[in-house]
């Protein structure tokens, strides 16, 4: 079976508080996919910017491995993530500039 993935990077954080409470509840979601071997999250690049991606600064990316893409797009769909998306606020583009990317693997 092929394996699906999600791939974030995060370009620049506009509020800090609404973030940290996302990155909060999006923590809880990483420890239980990490007890239940659901998921694989590896952090790629942390702290200041250190990567460039078509001539934005990277502030940090992640990469999550899943059984199945069904399995990555349950885990976006699931109502523990989009309680967590809720804390970027209204409007999320006022957060944070970031992108998340979901497919299945070759």
């Amino acid at each position: 079976m092929k394996k699906g993935y999600w791939t974030g990077q995060v370009f620049e954080i506009k509020d800090e508080e609404l973030w940290n409470n996302y990155l909060t509840k999006y923590t809880e979601i990483e420890e239980k996919h990490k007890k239940e071997k659901t998921g694989n999250y590896l952090p790629v690049l942390l702290g200041q910017p250190k990567g460039k991606i078509q001539g934005s600064s990277l502030m940090f990316a992640a990469v999550v491995e899943f059984k199945s893409l069904k399995e990555a797009l349950d885990c976006y769909n699931s109502k523990e993530y989009q309680d967590a998306l809720i804390e970027l606020g209204d409007n999320p583009d006022e957060t944070v500039v970031r992108n998340l990317s979901i497919f299945e693997g070759v």
